[in-house]
């Protein structure tokens, strides 16, 4: 009887220190929930690009002041969940919201104008914006909401249909690239000298470069850590796909040019591939195809990597379009003609076919010195002898353009001695292993005196 006794105070001990260790802590409250107050700084927004970097509102609020029954434990920093909404309804059928941690957030004239984008609001028409502060104190609670601040805003329209191409130096528009669906995929030809730098502008003031880190090549970026972009070591058209959307550029070094399967010939100074024809009836047709070297982040700018596209084309009213497979265009009286392929003002390529050989005789390049493409193939200009071992010619170089120094024999073809850079700009060498030389930051309308010398194995233009 006694061992029974015993074992019920043990069992009943142990169901009072349960009930003590549940009963242990007590409840805390939370009291002071409520709406924010909010406040705007401003009540009429004009947007434009020239403010598009500038901060146009400001939206500031006072959050409650969450209270604790026990004054030992504070609530807690992260128990108030605020929200930024924005609609184009008063009654906020449907609206943006932001995440907000501060009890401030600013809008750029781009954020501002991005935001009536997307809620509907028409350009250049002031129309309402409402904002209000939402907060949460627990999921399973109901929100409180802040008054409702209104601002008129006047957005602008963002033509994302193409991307300005800037120079190095972000100063100087150069070309464009176009994107017909307006999707971030841009593209189009243009003409680039070897290591040429740009960088790309969209028109909601985004900014493209390269990943600014080695190994990265042809990646894009759009922070402020961007490298410029640069082309590959050929000088040439190119056909360029600058990718928002895969983060990648790939350009299409156009290597050669076929008409009617027969080489034409590229003109360097002027970036344009010619052929002179004679047809012996009437409506003969012409077509041309292009062989290319594709460039992406795969291959980076190796030449051996790169991989060969065939490129066909339709041609209408002096236009080339890229198509599956190659049309042509009758030339309707027979006769000797000039058929030349330049790049477009709507970085298209253009074809012209005037009557007659309009090709230039290249200059005799005979016993002297002269100025060739880094690969030696395309010759840029024939230097004159001033004296004994110093050659001198007129040359307009573009940006970043490489060549080399080569002295032929008896014709451009028979290439006695090369000269490249010996570790520094205007250093000449002739020993194997010689770097590619180069001009600066030049932009192809400037003509300079380029003047050679292998007394001093120096070179300079001015």
């Amino acid at each position: 009887m006694k061992k029974i006794f015993r074992n019920l105070m043990m069992l009943l001990c142990a169901l009072t220190a349960l009930v003590s260790c549940d009963e242990s802590g007590d409840k805390i409250y939370l009291d002071g929930f409520k709406a924010s107050d909010l406040m705007a700084s401003a009540s009429d927004v004009k947007l434009s690009v020239d403010n598009s970097k500038d901060v146009v509102l400001s939206l500031a609020w006072q959050n409650p002041t969450l209270l604790s029954s026990d004054e030992t434990k504070p609530a807690g920093s992260g128990v108030l969940k605020t929200y930024l909404q924005v609609s184009a309804s008063e009654n906020f059928t449907s609206e943006k919201e932001y995440t907000v941690t501060d009890l401030s957030k600013a809008f750029t004239g781009a954020d501002l104008n991005a935001a009536a984008k997307d809620l509907g609001l028409s350009p250049d028409v002031s129309s309402p914006l409402y904002f209000r502060i939402k907060s949460l104190m627990g999921s399973n609670l109901d929100a409180a909401y802040s008054n409702v601040c209104q601002v008129k805003v006047t957005p602008y329209l963002i033509d994302m249909s193409y991307i300005n191409i800037l120079n190095e130096k972000k100063d100087q528009v150069l070309t464009k690239l176009y994107s017909p669906n307006s999707d971030g995929v841009y593209s189009g030809y243009m003409n680039a000298s070897s290591w040429f730098h740009i960088w790309g502008k969209e028109n909601d003031g985004t900014i493209w470069g390269n990943v600014g880190q080695d190994n990265h090549v042809y990646e894009m970026d759009n922070t402020e850590s961007a490298w410029n972009i640069w082309f590959p070591g050929q000088t040439g058209i190119y056909y360029t796909v600058l990718d928002t959307k895969a983060k990648e550029l790939k350009p299409t070094y156009i290597n050669s040019m076929q008409l009617n399967g027969e080489n034409m010939t590229y003109d360097a100074p002027n970036y344009a591939w010619t052929k002179v024809i004679t047809t012996t009836a009437d409506n003969t047709p012409v077509s041309i195809v292009a062989t290319g070297a594709e460039y992406s982040k795969t291959t980076g700018t190796e030449d051996a990597a790169a991989v060969v596209k065939t490129m066909n084309y339709t041609l209408a009213d002096g236009k080339m379009t890229d198509a599956a497979t190659a049309g042509s265009v009758n030339i309707a009286k027979a006769g000797t003609y000039t058929i030349t392929v330049k790049v477009g003002e709507h970085s298209q390529l253009e074809y012209t076919i005037v009557e007659g050989d309009q090709t230039t005789p290249e200059p005799e390049a005979s016993n002297t010195l002269c100025m060739f493409s880094k690969d030696g193939k395309t010759l840029l200009a024939v230097m004159s002898l001033v004296s004994e071992g110093v050659y001198t010619c007129k040359y307009k170089p573009t940006s970043w353009e490489n060549f080399r120094f080569i002295y032929v024999g008896e014709n451009k073809d028979d290439k006695k001695t090369w000269y490249g850079a010996d570790g520094e700009q205007f250093k000449l060498t002739s020993v194997d292993g010689a770097w590619d030389i180069w001009f600066g930051d030049e932009n192809g309308e400037t003509e300079f005196t380029v003047t050679a010398d292998l007394n001093t194995m120096t070179w300079k233009y001015e």
